[in-house]
């Protein structure tokens, strides 16, 4: 039936004086909003996406307008122009459906089921407002899990954001990353481009770790790259400890030839390395000063001051740099929490103090430790003496902390040492004296209980000496102790070893020379100890090594 002809008979041209008016008026969601629901319902339909058995009704315009690929298709002398069916290949046909209706909608849900196929698909069919939207959903879902996935579509769509998230994230993360299982069944290429992609910028005791856990996921596949993926791992750069305890006992690395004289060569220079200095910091008497005690003249001279004096702190030294972390400002009497943290550069010609980043986590009485070359934060107490479980990590090169899974037991005026790739925390208080201890894997980042000392002790000293863990004096809740027990890594056990020649608590103690040296604190009548003792292990005796110049208690004492 014809339709009837619109009516034009009438005018109202001469009969005003209003000028002529122009509109502009956006229909062109309404326009595609229509050819949407035209196109679902077969009509207008001019082209057939077929994507295996799934067809995809279009329009040759819309396609052309949002899809490079398709614009290439239609206007050029292609074979497709003429057809009223394409097929496309090689592609998923859920995302090529979704991206069809982006064209017409404007909508698409992106999620970590899908982005993956709908990158590989925005990207083959040129649509770069989506393959954006991908990217930028992938910039926000980096994890340990899935960062290796990342790494490959970036190089696979050559998406330097991406490539940069990776780099970073991997050395702001590398114990997490290189301990999982993804890290563990990668090809040796693609280890070798990670080691040189972060190499320098993660200390060498960790990238010898990473290297060794990979190469014995699948020692039998593995173990001929070796010579390979090694050489990545600076012997010279690594720390003491991981040489003497770790790297020097390994079957694999005595193998390697010349490499194995680096590492002989390696060890003889740090061993040359002996600290002849101990530097007290802090406490409560002496809130602001440092000094520096010379173990050959027996003399102690004064360093430049904190700038911010405080008391049940930590300290700890890492690449020649002197780190004074936390602790309490004693405000007027009373207790108060800080998160401060200081340095110094010890090799440099004028020394002076200069402020790092705060810790997550304002906190006094904690205990810290070097592991790996990363300083590790454990426990301590809050403004209303609430001992705290929580932990973090430092790293250097970012200037960041990091927060990590708390210990199993909140404690405050507890030790943490570090031995064998592993931290150990011991005693303290919680909701009593303790006398437990718990070790801590950074790999699998997990807390696992271990053999408790045979006394309780809180505001005690830890160190390591000869691959044993030694627990020095402090208080059991009743009275202050000169007992020292020793725990031997090997066969999970303590036992009992010569006593000090006072009892001290709120004392510090650290290893130099191969010997255990214990600085200040106070005696069972709450007065100073101003002896320093000086404990060999050969002869499990103690001797007087010296005398402070101050009264130190609850202070930090470090090895230089």
């Amino acid at each position: 039936m014809a339709m009837a002809a619109a009516e034009t008979s009438f005018s109202i041209n001469g009969t005003c004086s209003v000028e002529e008016q122009t509109h502009n008026i956006d229909h062109s969601s309404d326009l595609l909003q229509f050819a949407n629901e035209s196109r679902q319902d077969g009509c207008f339909i001019d082209i057939i996406i077929r994507v295996g058995e799934k067809n995809i009704p279009a329009n040759k315009m819309v396609l052309s307008c949002y899809s490079k690929y398709f614009n290439t298709m239609f206007n050029t002398e292609m074979e497709e122009k003429y057809k009223d069916v394409v097929e496309v290949h090689g592609v998923d046909a859920e995302s090529v459906k979704k991206l069809v209706e982006f064209m017409y909608t404007g909508k698409i849900n992106i999620n970590t089921n899908n982005v993956c196929d709908l990158l590989a698909v925005s990207d083959f069919l040129q649509m770069p407002s989506v393959r954006k939207l991908c990217i930028e959903y992938l910039l926000t879902t980096v994890s340990p899990q899935n960062c290796f996935t990342i790494q490959a579509l970036s190089d696979r769509f050559t998406i330097s954001k991406l490539t940069e998230k990776f780099n970073n994230f991997v050395v702001e993360n590398y114990q997490q990353v290189v301990s999982s299982e993804h890290f563990k069944k990668l090809s040796k290429d693609d280890v070798i481009k990670l080691l040189q992609s972060t190499h320098g910028k993660v200390s060498s005791d960790l990238v010898y770790t990473a290297v060794i856990n990979w190469v014995k996921f699948d020692l039998s596949s593995n173990k001929s790259y070796l010579g390979e993926v090694i050489k990545f791992v600076d012997f010279h750069e690594m720390s003491p400890e991981m040489l003497e305890d770790v790297v020097s006992v390994e079957p694999l690395i005595r193998k390697l030839g010349d490499l194995g004289y680096s590492l002989f060569d390696a060890v003889v220079q740090h061993l040359k390395k002996t600290e002849k200095s101990l530097i007290s910091l802090g406490g409560e008497d002496s809130l602001t000063k440092v000094t520096k005690f010379d173990l050959q003249t027996k003399q102690w001279i004064q360093l430049p001051d904190l700038p911010v004096g405080r008391e049940y702190a930590a300290a700890v030294v890492i690449d020649d740099v002197l780190y004074y972390l936390a602790g309490d400002l004693q405000t007027d009497g009373e207790i108060t929490a800080t998160n401060i943290v200081h340095r110094m550069k010890l090799k440099e010609k004028v020394l002076k103090w200069e402020k790092v980043t705060l810790m997550n986590v304002k906190r006094w009485g904690l205990s810290a430790a070097v592991l790996n070359g990363t300083i590790f934060v454990f426990g301590g107490c809050d403004d209303n003496y609430g001992s705290l479980s929580s932990g973090e990590y430092y790293v250097v090169l970012f200037n960041k902390w990091i927060q990590l899974k708390p210990m199993k037991i909140a404690r405050g005026g507890h030790s943490i040492v570090a031995h064998n790739g592993h931290l150990y925390s011991l005693g303290g208080y919680g909701s009593e004296y303790l006398c437990s201890m718990e070790r801590y894997d950074p790999f699998l980042d997990e807390w696992k209980d271990v053999a408790p000392m045979q006394t309780p002790r809180c505001w005690f000293a830890a160190v390591v000496l000869n691959n044993a863990i030694y627990a020095i004096g402090g208080s059991d809740g009743k009275q202050c102790l000169k007992s020292v027990e020793k725990y031997n890594v090997d066969d999970d056990t303590w036992v009992y070893v010569g006593n000090m020649n006072i009892e001290r608590s709120s004392h510090a103690a650290c290893v130099a020379q191969n010997k255990i040296y214990v600085v200040g604190g106070l005696d069972s009548n709450r007065e100073v100890v101003k002896s320093i003792e000086c404990y060999d292990d050969q002869t499990d005796k103690w001797s007087v090594a010296g005398e402070t110049q101050v009264e130190l208690y609850n202070h930090s004492l470090v090895a230089v």
